[in-house]
């Protein structure tokens, strides 16, 4: 199984034990209070409420007719059957030969068509992937991860349930997942995954394995039981995929060439080095030894955009691509509205930075997004400011490494994919000032018209709410009016 101080010979007496159990018939109704018999034999995993949130996401894809989906750890067989009965061409795969069983019965008894194999990615080869993958690329993969946390003395759970169940992988299979989709020709280039997983340790890594891995990640659906467990189904596709990606040695501002040119939402321009590069208010970028700067065309819609979420997102964004890239998150700092920073030797030193402009085309305003970020400088400190480069935490850092991230992370959260469904501004704005506050130790207190004050919340249109000594509240709509006390020329 891949870990023995789980799994040991002593398990194998108790496993025989629970295979004399008796197959339980269950009713599992779908989203649409269709019902779907299923025989579930003994160390199959039945459909729960996990199973019921997985339903209800794919569920609302508008396109399912005669398009090829592949469902990793099948269980039951009761998500493979509702996927057909959906209209999907249904290949199913789990490393639980019983449960595969279960999935051909399954497809039998509910009269659809199934084909089910024995396998899937894990720790140790079980074959080849087109053994339990097939030849032909996906339009959608779905798997409902193991999430469970392992319990040393487990009176239910024998070793092929805890296989389903837990994720005892050292390196985790979501990057055993990623790794198989760089490597294989799994997932078409237009075509997308769900992961189901749980907002514990695992299921938080998930969203930066995905983007280490440069494949564009967002939350599509989620629900907080009565337990308090949290679970979430994770979107994942290839950023942009019908967008073209160029990359130059040399131009003045890549922000000013897209936004003259006509190049369709998602394209990204990427500099060697920028002559002119530009931030907020004119001021120059200074272009240090190894740096990324790259812009992308993010929307082209009638009337004006909403600033602050622009920023917030591409705050968001930034920040995620950086710790995706290996830096830990303890030494990242989210400042608002939209800076990242790095604490390195007792400093809080700005490592990269982003600017939103737009131009107005007749009655459409047409936004790009220009990222730029320090990978390695001789010099970090200049006269009146210092910045800080991504190799002073990660020795590995290099532009080759970080471009596919941030790319990721950009279409995560600007990309508008069908199946996906849009960002909330709610999501944003909550996810923002969770990471924002966590900041805050970087940042030390904000400083406002020279008074010391403390952060209180970010309000729902994106500014936030500042409180000084005497409870006295201030609204503030630009970060160039504060100063941070631990950002030292800032």
């Amino acid at each position: 199984m891949g870990n023995e101080k789980i799994f040991g010979p002593e398990d194998a007496e108790h496993e025989i034990e629970r295979f004399e159990r008796t197959a339980k018939f269950v009713v599992w109704r779908t989203p649409q209070d269709r019902e779907i018999e299923l025989l579930i034999p003994p160390t199959v995993y039945p459909p729960r409420k996990d199973t019921d949130l997985l339903a209800q996401t794919i569920a609302k894809l508008s396109d399912s007719g005669g398009k090829r989906l592949l469902e990793i750890g099948s269980g039951s067989g009761a998500i493979s059957v509702f996927a057909a009965q959906l209209g999907f061409d249904v290949t199913a795969c789990d490393i639980n030969p019983f449960a595969v069983a279960a999935t051909r019965n399954a497809a039998v008894t509910n009269r659809v068509v199934i084909e089910a194999r024995e396998g899937g990615p894990g720790p140790n080869n079980d074959g080849s992937v087109e053994q339990w993958a097939g030849r032909e690329p996906f339009d959608v993969i779905v798997w409902n991860l193991p999430y469970l946390t392992y319990e040393v003395e487990s009176p239910v759970l024998g070793p092929l349930e805890e296989a389903a169940l837990l994720d005892t992988d050292h390196k985790g299979l979501v990057a055993r997942l990623m790794a198989q989709l760089k490597s294989n020709a799994l997932l078409k280039q237009d075509g997308f995954m769900f992961l189901l997983v749980s907002q514990n340790e695992i299921g938080r890594r998930a969203r930066s394995v995905c983007l280490a891995n440069g494949f564009a990640v967002r939350t599509v659906a989620s629900k907080t039981f009565e337990d308090g467990e949290q679970l979430e189904v994770l979107g994942i596709w290839k950023p942009y995929s019908a967008a073209e990606t160029t990359y130059v040695e040399s131009i003045e501002s890549t922000n000013t060439e897209l936004l003259n040119s006509t190049a369709e939402i998602g394209t990204m321009l990427q500099a060697g080095r920028q002559t002119s590069g530009h931030g907020r208010r004119g001021r120059s970028w200074i272009h240090e030894e190894q740096a990324f700067a790259a812009s992308w065309v993010i929307d082209e819609k009638r009337g004006v955009p909403d600033p602050n979420q622009l920023q917030l997102r591409a705050g968001l964004a930034l920040y995620e691509a950086i710790v995706a890239t290996g830096a830990h998150p303890e030494f990242v700092a989210l400042k608002w509205p939209n800076d990242v920073l790095l604490r390195i030797e007792e400093q809080t030193r700005k490592v990269g930075g982003i600017l939103v402009e737009s131009s107005s085309r007749g009655k459409n305003t047409r936004i790009v997004l220009g990222i730029g970020c320090n990978i390695s400088s001789s010099n970090p400190h200049k006269e009146g400011f210092s910045l800080a480069a991504l190799n002073e935490l990660l020795d590995d850092a290099s532009t080759e490494k970080f471009t596919p991230i941030i790319h990721a992370a950009v279409a995560s959260w600007f990309e508008e994919k069908n199946g996906m469904g849009p960002v909330k501004n709610s999501e944003v704005n909550t996810l923002f000032e969770a990471t924002f506050s966590n900041s805050i130790p970087l940042l030390g207190a904000p400083i406002y018209r020279n008074i010391e004050m403390a952060f209180q919340e970010l309000k729902p249109d994106g500014n936030i709410v500042l409180v000084d000594g005497k409870k006295r509240t201030f609204s503030i709509d630009d970060g160039e009016d504060i100063r941070w006390t631990k950002c030292s020329l800032d």
